[in-house]
């Protein structure tokens, strides 16, 4: 039993060092998620604290300032904190939610070159003949694009908590250490970059355009979309109940993707197709 699960370790570590060093000799194929980067944090601080700076308009009247103390029930940190500062901290929570789009990108761009370039290049064909079991290589092909996308999520998340405490009222930032954020940062973030990335590979092995594997990552991107949008329609923000909600929902869902992705990677099936 040792040596057999010693071999399986040996065989994923193999395959994930092979996926890595593909990834450095393409750094191209990080640019989607670095861009993303981008757009997910630009929004925030041109809302919460740019327009305002330009405008000259104080948020310590109006709609978003009575947002912010219903919100302070819901988010404790926020009753410490009061005007412009409250509301500014509000809206960072808000836009917590775009963040999590970037690991989704990430993994879903990374796992769907992963597996369409070795089947354009015929080197997953010789791969797919070895003992290596359907498991152990869907597990080598997910799991070196997501502890890339969870590399982006931190970087993310130091830029955008980095970025609030250089630029937003003072005492923003600490409201943004709360349960929540780390609930969407320590949970959320690996479980949409884990879904995001199952489902690019099923579909990988069953198309050979990459784009055809990534454009399924609207149905992950979409519920996040949704949510965000609602937030600032409503002017509310996800407490810690819903959330936890959602994550073990979320958990569930990736447990039915793997058991999904197990049964339809069917190799004798690829191999045949791909001659």
């Amino acid at each position: 039993m040792r040596r057999s699960s010693h071999g399986a370790l040996g065989r994923v570590r193999a395959l994930m060092a092979k996926d890595a060093a593909e990834l450095v000799r393409h750094p191209g194929t990080l640019v989607p998620a670095f861009v993303m980067v981008i757009g997910a944090l630009v929004p925030a601080f041109l809302i919460a604290v740019i327009a305002p700076a330009l405008s000259g308009e104080s948020f310590d009247d109006g709609e978003f300032a009575d947002a912010a103390r219903r919100a302070a029930a819901v988010i404790p940190e926020l009753a410490a904190l009061e005007g412009r500062a409250r509301v500014q901290a509000l809206l960072f929570h808000q836009f917590l939610l775009l963040v999590l789009l970037v690991p989704v990108v990430g993994s879903m761009s990374l796992a769907a070159h992963a597996v369409i370039s070795e089947k354009q290049s015929h080197a997953l064909e010789p791969l797919l003949a070895t003992p290596i079991t359907t498991g152990e290589l869907l597990a080598a092909k997910a799991l070196t694009p997501f502890l890339v996308s969870l590399a982006l999520l931190a970087f993310a998340m130091i830029l955008y908590v980095g970025g609030i405490a250089l630029t937003a009222a003072p005492g923003v930032w600490r409201a943004l250490l709360g349960p929540r954020t780390v609930l969407l940062g320590l949970v959320g973030g690996p479980l949409i970059s884990l879904t995001g990335l199952q489902m690019a590979v099923i579909v990988s092995s069953r198309v050979n355009d990459p784009r055809s594997a990534q454009q399924l990552g609207g149905l992950v991107v979409m519920p996040i979309t949704i949510a965000f949008v609602a937030q600032m329609v409503g002017q509310y923000v996800w407490g810690v109940q819903p959330l936890l909600v959602a994550l073990v929902v979320l958990a569930v869902v990736n447990v039915g993707l793997l058991w999904l992705g197990v049964r339809v990677f069917q190799r004798e099936t690829i191999l045949m197709r791909w001659k």
